[in-house]
């Protein structure tokens, strides 16, 4: 398990009234970036890591799988 996670340069995110909003960059400039609508714990959880912040830590604060599924979904990467 990677002892840090992160937020990709590409991803930028934004609070809402009624959540937040996530837009993948990735391709930016080949191709339309993806936008979609998050709940306020997935920017609660990109506000907390920030650049970088200690696996462990954003785990205790929110839970492993809460972790692993925004790692999966590419909204937040494994460090070292």
């Amino acid at each position: 398990m990677a002892a840090t996670v992160s937020t990709p340069s590409h991803i930028k995110f934004r609070r809402e009234a009624d959540g937040g909003l996530v837009y993948d960059h990735e391709n930016y400039g080949y191709e339309d970036a993806s936008m979609y609508a998050v709940s306020d714990t997935v920017i609660d959880v990109l506000e907390f890591v920030g650049d970088e912040q200690s696996r462990e830590a954003v785990e205790a604060e929110f839970s492993p799988a809460v972790v692993e599924t925004l790692v999966e979904r590419g909204v937040l990467t494994d460090g070292e």
